[in-house]
């Protein structure tokens, strides 16, 4: 795999743009989204890593999977099946959407997972690089390990992607329902009173996974990422559809499952849900 030259990036959002724009120094890169005829679009970054970069756009229903080396999914939770359609496994296929939805399904057609720790926003073609991170990836079913060229990416291959994985859900279900309905930015929940809320609901996600997060993971991405407005509340503020079912639902329904009584996250799961049908 260390022959790879095209990487397809499936989702022109904040972070597949970020992506495209950082990777093409090296690499072919083609982003696939809902746009018409093929084009070469101009990435504009500023923040972090300011620079530019030309890539070309193509919709993804002319998508063919012979066409790349390797997948980066970038959508949205609930695009993922859509976007994925064309897709069999042959090439490697990376999903880096939110939540634990999708782990069953990437499971079945020989996807493999990935998770974004950059912060990034985006105004049309100009993305804003705001947090520093990484993008870890790996597989649950027995890819050997990828290597990419070196840049502010830093894309690195884990050994147990799924803990991965559940640390980051962990993180979305704590900070993204008490910034989105708070209107607050990250690092309000380092204290009182959504510090509060923010433990109520992390006591509720712990009995659920035999893999342990640990607390201090979650102070870590609230002190990294602190002047930071999350996904789902830049969503409610731009009238956008949320990942609220991406990202508790599942956990809902896998503690009824398991018989575990929730009370915080099945109310905040509604609450999030009437914010959007009221935006």
């Amino acid at each position: 795999m260390n022959s790879i030259k095209r990487i397809g990036i499936i989702g022109n959002g904040a972070v597949g743009l970020l992506m495209a724009s950082l990777l093409a120094d090296d690499y072919e890169v083609t982003v696939y989204g809902r746009s018409g005829s093929p084009e070469k679009i101009l990435i504009t970054r500023t923040g972090l890593t300011s620079g530019s970069a030309y890539v070309s756009l193509q919709s993804s229903a002319t998508l063919e999977e012979t066409d790349q080396d390797l997948f980066f999914v970038t959508t949205k939770a609930h695009q993922v099946e859509q976007a994925t359609a064309r897709l069999s496994g042959a090439v490697p296929v990376f999903i880096c959407s939110n939540g634990i939805a999708h782990l069953d399904y990437a499971k079945q057609h020989g996807f493999h997972l990935g998770v974004v720790e950059h912060g990034v926003t985006k105004q049309g073609n100009t993305i804003e690089h705001r947090g520093l991170g990484r993008i870890r990836i790996g597989s649950m079913t027995g890819l050997l390990p990828i290597t990419l060229q070196d840049s502010p990416l830093q894309v690195i291959w884990e050994e147990d992607i799924e803990q991965v994985v559940i640390e980051k859900l962990f993180a979305n279900a704590i900070i993204n329902p008490i910034t989105a309905l708070c209107r607050v930015t990250n690092g309000a929940l380092a204290n009182a009173p959504y510090r509060e809320i923010a433990h109520s609901i992390y006591e509720e996600l712990t009995p659920l996974f035999s893999k342990r997060v640990s607390y201090a993971y979650i102070e870590s991405i609230i002190e990294r990422t602190a002047e930071n407005r999350s996904s789902m509340l830049r969503d409610l503020e731009e009238g956008r559809p949320t990942e609220v079912d991406a990202i508790l639902k599942p956990v809902i329904e896998k503690a009824e499952q398991m018989k575990i009584s929730l009370t915080v996250i099945p109310l905040l799961h509604k609450l999030i849900i009437g914010a959007s049908a009221s935006c």
